[in-house]
């Protein structure tokens, strides 16, 4: 779960090295159903002011929810550590944005910190009600009830078009809701002579998916502002945190995604061969 370093005005827990202990969200779970998406998010903080805070009332648990493809934004705050929310389905499609936060419910004049950095040791600050306390992370979803990050068919962020060039490499263009594969026109014709057909796939993914998962998955971790708003992008995301590969290497990740596609490839390969072995003695 990515979290980013912002600019604050007192300390925050989880951005750098603010306060000692933690806040995260794991495991973050999510269920979408026809009418309503529910999310279902457990709390872990560590941090004696920030806890007592929480005890005290004067704080909650925090989860944003923003939708950049239907324009909401709402917040939902909890003082329970494991809590439930419900999301209208219709009000958010595509990539779903989440946020997690400790947040002031009221005004904490001359707020001290617990665990802080030697630069804060001794300070007091005045916290407002609404002020963020602590940052746990940020993570998204695809609010599409067919998409199953575990499991996720490559349609789901990738097609291969024909381009208008006769012969020569394929392209990739990275600027559409999915990857776009542009094949030549002669190499188009060869991939419709065999697209559909079992045997195959494994071919295909090893020898045209393959190569291109890596770089977009590569995208996708190094977190490239110019894709970030894509639709393949978000789905890439929802699917490297669904199967806990955020931080692995680009070119295993994309043969976990991918199931092992050159052994695949290899199988194929095997099965065409025999196939053609067996025609010959008929």
């Amino acid at each position: 779960m990515r979290v980013n370093s912002k600019s604050y005005p007192h300390p925050v827990l989880g951005n750098e090295d603010d306060l000692g202990g933690f806040f995260r969200v794991a495991p973050f779970h999510y269920e979408l159903k026809k009418d309503e998406i529910t999310l279902n998010p457990i709390f872990n903080l560590k941090n004696a002011k920030i806890e007592e805070l929480i005890r005290d009332g004067k704080a909650s648990f925090v989860t944003e929810v923003e939708c950049q493809s239907t324009f909401f934004r709402s917040s939902y705050s909890t003082r329970k550590t494991i809590d439930r929310f419900m999301i209208p389905s219709k009000l958010v499609r595509e990539r779903v944005a989440v946020g997690f936060y400790v947040c002031a419910d009221k005004d904490i004049p001359g707020y001290q910190p617990s665990e802080c950095h030697p630069d804060y040791e001794g300070a007091s600050f005045d916290v407002e009600a609404g002020d963020v306390l602590a940052v746990g992370g940020y993570t998204s979803f695809i609010a599409e009830k067919n998409f199953d990050p575990l499991r996720p068919p490559v349609s789901s962020f990738m097609s291969i078009v024909v381009g208008s060039h006769h012969e020569g490499p394929m392209q990739i263009d990275y600027e559409g809701e999915k990857i776009t594969v542009i094949l030549s026109k002669t190499d188009w014709q060869s991939y419709m002579d065999v697209r559909g057909q079992k045997l195959a796939e494994g071919m295909l993914h090893a020898s045209i998916v393959f190569p291109v998962l890596i770089d977009a998955v590569h995208q996708v971790q190094n977190g490239n502002g110019d894709y970030a708003d894509m639709s393949w992008f978000g789905r890439l995301e929802a699917i490297l945190d669904g199967k806990g590969l955020r931080d692995k290497d680009p070119f295993d990740v994309a043969q976990k995604i991918l199931d092992n596609p050159v052994s695949r490839g290899f199988q194929s390969i095997g099965s065409l061969l025999e196939t053609n072995d067996e025609r010959e003695y008929e």
